[in-house]
């Protein structure tokens, strides 16, 4: 059973109102401090993984009229004595996704994909150097080491929680962000790729204009394990996601095509890099929403369904127009 603490800082006489929560949530343990000369109590509820979340949210609501209060979450490497596990005769609990982290913490791990600081262009450029190195030379390994850095993926799923939660500030952050980050891929590509011979012959730089039906499945199932993988605490799993589901390859192979005067190619891997980014949408919401990713407010969940239908309208729109077109190449 994997635990966490939930301290809160308080005015003393609510206290009786955080341990109602503890009650309602299933708080395995509850403990105090004394009164601070401020007036202020800080309590500790130990919760159990499962109930972290409504616990939060229920904190919020009843002290949403408090000004200074404060609720810090802590993780629990081990607890004694043990909690004794349900015997065979305990009725079992309607099956839940497990979700290792909250709300809060997801929206503090995505925010850093949608800030767009210095560090964040410099891997871009840098990702974009080795990509280039490794479609030119045809070097699987350089290129799936571009892979790995894989920044473009983090306001992708910036994005798409973004949207799951309806915050207008978080979506427009990472539109921004992954538009610049896809110009800084992009620009230096156009201009390397005018001083290539038109008649190279790279694998891996023609193999981003091979567009079909298993690319697209591809990025719908990479892009859903992102996000679980994000959801659930396993981000060791993110680094084989990255690899399957990047976005940089075909932007770079996209650059490299223009400044070639290669409008053809140009356009197919232009295409690809549209259906990873595309599916990438598509998946995340379906998974957050399966999740249960949502807001805490009925006014927030409202403008989440809006911008969450939006987002996969235009998706799933793009999609089709994509599929018509591979259609269309496949003849």
């Amino acid at each position: 059973m994997a635990l966490r603490i939930i301290q809160v800082t308080l005015p003393a006489q609510r206290k009786k109102t955080l341990l109602q929560i503890a009650e309602r949530h299933k708080a395995i343990d509850v403990w105090w401090g004394a009164k601070n000369e401020d007036g202020m109590r800080t309590m500790s509820l130990l919760v159990d993984r499962a109930h972290q979340q409504d616990t939060l949210d229920s904190i919020q609501t009843h002290l949403d009229d408090v000004d200074n209060w404060r609720a810090v979450l802590l993780p629990v490497e081990a607890s004694l004595p043990r909690n004794s596990e349900p015997n065979e005769t305990t009725p079992k609990k309607k099956f839940q996704w497990r979700k290792s982290l909250t709300r809060e913490e997801l929206y503090t791990e995505v925010k850093s994909g949608a800030d767009g600081d210095p560090i964040f262009y410099m891997m871009v450029l840098l990702s974009t150097i080795v990509a280039a190195i490794g479609l030119i030379n045809d070097n699987v390994a350089i290129v799936i080491a571009a892979m790995v850095i894989a920044p473009l993926l983090g306001p992708n799923l910036a994005l798409a929680f973004g949207t799951a939660l309806g915050d207008s500030v978080l979506i427009k952050k990472s539109l921004m962000t992954c538009a610049l980050g896809l110009l800084a891929a992009i620009i230096p590509c156009i201009v390397l790729g005018v001083f290539l011979p038109p008649d190279i012959t790279s694998h891996e730089l023609h193999s981003r204009t091979e567009i079909n039906f298993s690319a697209i499945i591809l990025a719908l199932a990479s892009g859903a394990a992102a996000v679980l993988s994000l959801t659930t605490g396993v981000s060791s799993a993110l680094v084989g996601v990255m690899v399957s589901v990047a976005l940089l390859p075909p932007a770079v192979a996209f650059g490299i095509f223009i400044g070639m005067g290669a409008t053809t190619s140009a356009g197919e891997s232009g295409l690809l890099l549209l259906t990873n980014i595309v599916c990438v949408g598509i998946s995340s919401q379906a998974v957050l929403l399966m999740m249960g990713i949502r807001p805490r407010t009925f006014l927030d969940k409202r403008a989440a369904n809006q911008s969450s239908l939006l987002q996969v309208g235009i998706c799933c729109a793009l999609l089709l127009i994509i599929s018509i077109i591979i259609l269309y190449i496949g003849e």
